[in-house]
């Protein structure tokens, strides 16, 4: 009995002294229980602080006039201060992050309004008199980063809804269920549940057989199971959750409860998500969920997951849209004032040639010089329309309003051809693929010439009126036209076909009005935009890949303003326009007066409602102006008053980041900073470039 006497005693002596470890572990400040709050029913919240800054019941704080946050921490002390206690958990802020159950007091109190505007003041208070230790904490700062980050991250459980700063926005509901407490005492304090319901360990229950550490967490549980039972009648008046979800398309006859086992319920009541059921499969057509109380969760997830915007430095809104000014103006007297002429064109060679009246000028914008390429004779008509060369930017083509089209080389100010349409009809629109010149005519035919022959090469004769767009893709195989009735048609000659009426590609796009601005893309080749002139003013951007026959555009800009040019960015994925007079559209009368009369003339009545119909002239931010539009969300990324009047032609540099713009009424020219070049990126030494294959 002796040596068993003796073994015995250091036994008892290490477990009681291993029991006592445990118990002081949990009882440290720093590791709280889920009980430690749920059991302080009407006193304040005990304090988190280590023992060398707590403080005696007896000691009172002073609130001196200086500094400033001292007087309104006065105000509201009394009513903060056992949430004061309890803050300096939120330093360690990741541990509730995991665990907010346990510390939903914390939370509740913390949170709250009142506490939020003048816990920060008292920081500042007692710090600058040397009073922290009536904030038991050494660790300030971080209390009131924890505070700001917690209380957005849990504002779900409390209402309320975090800003984008993350600051808590005041609410109504939570300042009511704290002060619903018929033995509160006076002043905002911090509400908690009734003390946790024992549970009887039967050791025939297999259920019942956890670890002490579970069934602290069950007990509370229950308890916030019994804190939002008494609460719920408040939350079902507030409305219903429309539990309609756009994400779930294929509907089911039979839907799984989210509370399908004991535990899911309980974190379902946690988060409010209790007898809702949030995957429910329901009628597509449903509408959106309008609940405040999801709205502010998904508002909450939002702002934690939202970018800063950064804008590309190829993009118009960091050149055009932070200098909105030109950076070059020239005059050009007797610019043709007819807004389908095209007598502004920049070659290869950065020179930028203007058909003045008769007279044909060109100016290298590099040195600046300026020289006289030709003069047109009286009986040849004027000059509308001239283009360069892609290919030889010392080309410049040229075209009259009686049909005469010639070709000049600015190296030796020569005449290389002259062609005469046998009509005598005007020059619309003109494009160049290599050596081949596609020019459009008043009569509606498309005719080709060749550089290299005296006599044209092609002829198409598809439009009905005159021809007022031409534009070759960049790879030459496709050629758009457009003409005064709004209808625009491509022309295939891919694999050496020859431009013919036969060739069509598609059927034909129609607009409802004239179409003037073609523009293909440089970066996506089968995208095509188009803009129309008085009355429709819409840009439309067509793939001519995927688009049916006949199928409307793939995407449509309403601008309700004349469209003169579209111009890409090979830089950026932005597209330009330039645009003339603005219009408010009015009903059509024939919707409010379907049975007018047919009778015709002057003064008939079916007339006189048509006048009325006509759109009004306004004036917008986009009359007379260069608009930029991002693509493909077609968000407008700026517009800039180009002119006092209406912009007839623009095009584009050699380097394209810059644009020329001309103005009829004003006979000046302006050249404007739109887009920028990509940086190229260092390219990262590889370890194939240090050795050789010998």
């Amino acid at each position: 009995m002796a040596p068993y006497s003796m073994t015995a005693a250091p036994l008892a002596f290490f477990l009681a002294l291993l029991s006592t470890f445990v118990l002081s572990a949990l009882a440290s400040p720093f590791l709280p229980l889920p009980t430690q709050f749920s059991q302080l029913k009407h006193a304040p919240l005990a304090p988190l602080a280590p023992v060398d800054l707590a403080r005696r019941q007896d000691e009172q704080p002073v609130f001196p006039e200086q500094p400033p946050s001292c007087p309104i921490c006065e105000q509201n002390f009394a009513g903060i201060d056992s949430c004061a206690q309890a803050a300096p958990v939120f330093a360690n802020f990741s541990m509730i992050i995991f665990n907010p159950g346990a510390f939903i007091d914390v939370i509740k109190c913390a949170c709250a309004d009142t506490f939020q505007s003048a816990y920060p003041q008292c920081v500042d208070c007692f710090t600058q008199t040397n009073q922290t230790q009536f904030l038991n904490s050494n660790d300030l700062p971080g209390v009131l980063k924890g505070i700001h980050n917690i209380c957005a991250l849990e504002s779900t459980l409390l209402g309320g809804v975090a800003t984008a700063d993350g600051e808590v926005t005041p609410t109504t509901s939570l300042n009511t269920e704290l002060m619903e407490d018929n033995n509160a005492i006076a002043g905002p304090s911090c509400s908690t549940p009734a003390p946790s319901r024992k549970r009887a360990w039967v050791p025939g229950s297999v259920t019942n057989m956890y670890s002490a550490a579970k069934r602290r967490r069950m007990s509370f549980a229950d308890d916030v199971d019994r804190d939002f039972e008494a609460n719920s009648a408040e939350f079902e008046a507030g409305g219903k959750v429309n539990v309609a979800d756009r994400f779930i398309s294929a509907p089911q006859d039979n839907t799984i409860p989210l509370q399908t086992t004991p535990r899911t319920r309980r974190i379902a009541k946690v988060f409010g998500l209790a007898e809702e059921r949030i995957l429910k499969y329901t009628d597509t057509n449903a509408e959106a969920s309008t609940n405040s109380f999801l709205n502010r969760h998904r508002f909450n997830f939002h702002q934690l997951l939202k970018k800063p915007h950064q804008i590309p430095q190829t993009s118009a809104e960091a050149h055009l849209g932070a200098r909105k000014q030109f950076m070059l103006a020239l005059d050009g007297p007797g610019i043709p004032s007819d807004l389908f002429a095209y007598p502004i064109s920049w070659s290869a060679r950065n020179s930028i040639a203007v058909a003045c009246g008769r007279d044909v000028y060109y100016q290298n914008l590099d040195t600046r010089a300026i020289s006289h390429l030709f003069k047109l004779p009286p009986n040849r008509g004027k000059l509308i329309t001239i283009e360069w060369s892609l290919k030889e930017p010392n080309m410049l083509a040229a075209g009259t309003s009686n049909g005469d089209i010639q070709l000049w080389d600015t190296d030796t100010t020569s005449q290389l051809r002259r062609w005469q349409e046998e009509a005598f009809v005007d020059v619309g629109g003109m494009s160049w693929c290599d050596k081949v010149l596609a020019v459009g005519l008043g009569d509606g035919v498309i005719t080709l010439y060749d550089a290299r022959e005296p006599d044209p090469i092609g002829r198409i004769e598809s439009h009905k009126d005159k021809v007022h767009g031409l534009r070759w893709r960049h790879d030459g195989n496709y050629l758009a036209s457009s003409d005064q009735q709004g209808v625009v048609q491509l022309w295939d000659a891919r694999a050496g076909k020859s431009l013919s009426a036969a060739n069509r590609w598609r059927s034909k796009m129609k607009h409802n009005a004239p179409v003037k601005a073609l523009g293909w893309c440089p970066w996506k080749p089968e995208l095509l935009a188009t803009g129309t002139m008085y009355p429709d003013g819409k840009i439309r951007i067509w793939n001519i890949n995927t688009t049916p026959a006949a199928a409307p555009a793939t995407h449509i800009i309403p601008l309700n303003t004349s469209v003169t040019s579209v111009v890409w960015s090979p830089h950026c994925k932005e597209l330009l326009s330039t645009h003339g007079m603005s219009w408010q559209p009015r009903a059509s009368a024939s919707e409010s007066c379907p049975n007018l009369p047919s009778d015709v003339g002057p003064n008939s009545r079916a007339r006189r409602m048509r006048e009325r119909e006509r759109p009004v002239s306004i004036k917008t931010s986009l009359t007379n102006s260069l608009t930029v539009h991002a693509y493909p969300s077609l968000r407008r990324v700026v517009s800039v008053p180009a002119h006092t009047g209406a912009v007839g032609h623009s095009c584009l540099s050699p380097d394209g980041t810059k644009v020329f713009t001309i103005c009829p009424a004003e006979e000046a020219m302006k050249m404007w900073q739109v887009w920028g070049v990509a940086q190229a990126a260092e390219k990262q030494e590889s370890v194939f470039d240090k050795c050789k294959i010998r």
